[in-house]
């Protein structure tokens, strides 16, 4: 994550602790894909994180951060390429240590006292021949433990507990290259890689949502390179890669839906999602949950270099991808109150006394507030979900003349049922929706070389993302998602059914959509939707959307810029980038919504009343969908100075002048038959989506890095991040239009009218200094030993995050912070 910190184009904000790559729209759009040695093992499950891997087996790096070859797809934006290490002729090894400790750091800024840690890491490298010049291996394992403790810092004394465990990471690997003639080389890579973390991180949230996660990542990978001949070069991979990631509660909880078992055994952790004006008890709701992602690939690349006008370097190959998803993911089978119907109870710490036993939580004492209970009754697990991904391609580029250079490709990415084409929730989502077969991606580049010391570069192209996936189109197979209105009973929100919830087969049933309820359902009509309705509401999770609302997200990025060397060791460049991106990835948390064309406003959502007559699909409750009909625009200029090590020192510096505006079309209505039902009218901002920032704006970024040997084995290197005009996501927190859902489009109407602007706030600037001293000991027989000792933060800004939620106790208050830590370690080289 360092190393990406240094590249031009990174949007990396952090050397610890934070994603180093791009997302949007709450992570929803992603614009990377990670490949280890040409292997994709990026996880596109659409919850849990990214895989992770040793550093010890890194040989090299590489940031595309924009317009990449056609040999490579699938990402909108970024390619993070790792390739790894391998033995030689010779026997050669590590050993490295490093250890931090809280003793070591200053105070976080927010709670104002040291937190404490202890952290060991350990690794060790071992590679060489098994026969000379034939066969060689290389092998790496590292450990490291974390015991550590998270402070919560709410607006409620009470619920800001102290968590203390202990964390711990695994890595291990084996490569194998076996030269089985001068012509044909063949390796074989295995790597192992597990966490466990025993909870979150503090915030100001209710500790109830914080979890245990464990996370397990493997890959085996065979590829076999041929020359066949000095201007063709064949190579094939075979790869399987597998991440793995589950979690669950620290909550007790003997009241649980499923306590006496069901299709995830007998559940006794976890709490129900609780929602109030300003604050959450919430979290995940899909708690407890197990996901595993199994990849499978087969890529085949011919390079074929030939003379014709030129030298031209031909590439052509074609990929296989199988994607299986197995999800068991306990879908509300809490259940969630929405509790939004006035403000935070005054004794809200006496309704929840222990925050981690929820038997002990008064949730009667919340009825007059609740709005409705929604529960997911489980009739089984889900089945796997598969997609098959077929990709070819052709690279030129082409050596016209001594100064200029062309790159001519085409790139083509079927991904199969990638939109859950076959699945059915009717009448929202109906199964044989067409697929998408027309992602064809052309790229053209060029480098013209305007004297020895200058080039001029640039190019375009389109770049077809890879869908993240979610299990709600398929879920509705075997999740009945019910909701129910208070019905006015002080126990409303400790007893929503009045008694035991119906099981699945009785839920089925009861739905006011099903014909057994067309009766009572129409007699309910009759009566101008006054009281309860007699059946039950069905609510389904971010269905995928009809024909004409989805389309394969991509984007069209377009460069121009120069190189030139200032002297012998230096040299500066600069590029103007864009990126369009259209049809991406946009969550509208409930598409059982009209309009008011003259307020441009939602009928509000309710469950009972009159109100009712007018939503599209009055036996239905809340239905998230996931229309792909988000919009991008994202121009940059990019800048380095780079001086190579020279007289003992070497230094790079990049400066980013960027701007990220995203928005949506028009919302989805619902659909009628197969047809979308687009909001025409003209609607209010915070309902329409509307083009402006992002929330991972940031108008400045700036790195300096540099290297001093001072002598005698002794170095110095440092590294330090300026961003500045950070944007930050923007609400009032409540749903006071009635949208029934928890997205964005619920939550920035203020009780006044008026309307929170989007992602209008600016955090304050962020400066971070890391500093390495070095001292490097040569022994006898080829050994070395280097003593580190390392700095992150160095002046200790407190690098502040405002909370900007209107509603809530802290809002533009100083909720987090960051600190100085330190390191120190050794590694041994022989």
């Amino acid at each position: 994550m360092a190393l990406l910190l240094l590249a031009p184009g990174s949007r990396t904000t952090s050397t610890t602790g934070e994603s180093p790559l791009p997302a949007r729209n709450g992570g929803e759009v992603r614009e990377y894909q990670t490949n280890v040695d040409g292997q994709q093992v990026t996880n596109t499950m659409g919850g849990g994180g990214q895989p992770t891997f040793s550093q010890e087996m890194i040989g090299e790096l590489q940031f595309i951060s924009n317009r990449f070859d056609a040999t490579q797809g699938r990402s909108q934006g970024v390619q993070v390429n790792l390739v790894t290490k391998s033995g030689t002729n010779r026997f050669a090894g590590t050993f490295r240590g490093n250890f931090r400790d809280s003793r070591l750091n200053a105070a976080n800024p927010v709670l104002g006292t040291v937190q404490k840690l202890k952290n060991q890491q350990f690794a060790s490298t071992f590679g060489g021949p098994i026969r000379r010049d034939k066969l060689h291996f290389f092998a790496y394992h590292e450990y490291e433990r974390e015991p550590k403790e998270e402070t919560w810092n709410t607006p409620f004394p009470r619920f800001n507990v102290t968590l203390e465990g202990a964390s711990s990471v695994k890595h291990g690997g084996l490569r194998l290259d076996y030269q089985v003639s001068p012509a044909t080389r063949l390796m074989v890579k295995g790597d192992k890689n597990t966490q466990f973390q025993p909870f979150g991180a503090g915030n100001n949230q209710h500790p109830a949502a914080t979890s245990t996660t464990y996370v397990n990542n493997d890959g085996l990978s065979v590829q076999l390179t041929n020359v066949l001949s000095n201007r063709t070069l064949n190579e094939v991979t075979v790869g399987y890669s597998s991440y793995l990631f589950g979690n669950e509660n620290l909550t007790t909880w003997s009241r649980h839906w499923m306590a006496q078992g069901g299709p995830f055994g007998q559940v006794t952790t976890g709490s129900p999602r609780i929602q109030l004006t300003g604050f959450n008890i919430t979290g995940n709701a899909a708690y407890p949950r197990h996901r595993v992602q199994n990849l499978y690939n087969v890529k085949d690349n011919l390079t074929f270099s030939y003379d014709a006008g030129g030298r031209h370097d031909l590439k052509l190959g074609g990929e296989f991808l199988f994607h299986q998803h197995y999800t068991h993911n306990c879908t509300q089978c809490m259940g969630a109150i929405d509790a939004r119907n006035g403000p935070i109870p005054a004794n809200v710490e006496d309704i929840f006394p222990d925050a981690f036993n929820a038997d002990t939580w008064n949730l009667a004492a919340l009825s007059s507030i609740t709005r409705r209970y929604t529960l997911g009754i489980h009739l089984s697990r889900r089945t796997p979900v598969r997609i098959p991904n077929y990709s070819a391609w052709a690279q030129n580029d082409w050596h016209a003349t001594n100064k200029l250079t062309l790159n001519l490709g085409i790139r083509y990415d079927l991904l199969w049922n990638a939109f859950s084409n076959d699945e059915e929730f009717l009448p929202f989502m109906e199964k044989g929706r067409a697929q998408e077969l027309n992602n064809i991606q052309p790229r053209v580049g060029f480098a013209y070389q305007v004297n020895d010391r200058t080039v001029l570069r640039g190019g375009v192209g389109k770049y077809y993302a890879e869908i993240i996936q979610t299990t709600f189109p398929a879920e509705t197979k075997t999740v009945a998602l019910i909701e129910v209105a208070n019905d006015g009973r002080p126990d409303f929100a400790a007893n929503p059914f009045n008694g035991p919830p119906p099981t699945f087969e009785q839920a089925l049933t009861r739905f006011c959509s099903a014909p057994q309820q067309a009766a009572n359902f129409a007699a309910w009509q009759a009566r101008a939707f006054s009281g309860t309705a007699p059946c039950l509401l069905r609510g389904a999770g971010e269905m995928m959307p009809p024909e004409g609302a989805y389309h394969m997200p991509h984007t069209w990025q377009s460069t121009v810029g120069f190189q030139r060397q200032l002297g012998p060791v230096t040299a500066v460049e600069a590029d103007y980038v864009f990126s369009r991106g259209r049809n991406e990835k946009w969550i509208q948390g409930n598409v059982n919504l009209d309009y008011n064309p003259t307020t441009g406003a939602n009928t509000p959502y309710v469950s009972t009343g009159a109100g009712r007559a007018l939503l599209p699909y009055p036996q239905f409750g809340i239905v998230a969908m996931t229309p792909f009909m988000g919009k991008s625009a994202y121009h940059a200029l990019q800048t380095a100075l780079t001086r190579r090590m020279s007289n003992n020192w070497q230094a790079s510096a990049t400066y980013t002048l960027s701007g990220l505006w995203t928005g949506v079309g028009a919302p989805l209505r619902g659909v009628t038959g197969a047809t979308p039902v687009l909001a025409t009218s003209t609607l209010a901002p915070d309902l329409a989506g509307e083009w402006g920032f992002d929330s991972s704006d940031q108008r400045h970024r700036m790195v300096f890095n540099g290297i001093w040997q001072v002598g005698h084995g002794f170095q110095i290197s440092g590294i330090h991040y300026t961003g500045i005009g950070q944007r930050a996501q923007t609400s009032y927190g409540g749903d006071l239009r009635l949208v029934g859902a928890g997205g964005s489009e619920a939550a920035r109407l203020r009780p006044d009218g008026t309307i929170v602007p989007r992602n209008g706030f600016t955090q304050p600037p962020r400066h971070r200094t890391s500093l390495r001293l070095q001292q490097r000991i040569s022994l006898p027989r080829r050994v070395s030993v280097d003593a580190m000792l390392e700095a992150f933060n160095l002046f200790n800004r407190p690098n502040w995050t405002i909370t900007t939620q209107e509603s809530s106790p802290q809002y533009l208050q100083r909720t987090s912070g960051e600190n100085r830590t330190m390191q120190f370690g050794f590694r041994v080289t022989f």
